[in-house]
């Protein structure tokens, strides 16, 4: 159950943070509930963690898991936004 809640957590998450950047207000319901997503992705990852008794390397494997799923998606919107704006330009000339 853990592990399935890291997907679709994790999906949720990405999937809010990505109409947080659609929407005209940037600090509305949707980053709102991105985040409540991002912290039970968090959650489930600690029940896994403790469930699994991972312990040492293993703790700092984990860690940087919930650090890059937590930038991922905001530099994915950034390359999104990138790559579009330079589609624009391409087809102005």
């Amino acid at each position: 159950m853990l592990g399935g809640g890291i997907v679709l957590w994790g999906a949720g998450y990405a999937i809010f943070h990505a109409l947080a950047g659609l929407s005209a207000a940037r600090r509305g319901i949707f980053v709102v509930v991105s985040l409540g997503c991002y912290a039970a992705l968090a959650g489930c990852v600690v029940g896994l963690t403790v469930l699994l008794n991972l312990g040492g390397w293993w703790l700092i494997l984990v860690a940087l898991l919930l650090i890059c799923y937590f930038l991922a998606p905001r530099f994915i919107w950034r390359l999104s936004e990138a790559v579009h704006r330079d589609e624009g330009e391409a087809g102005d000339g």
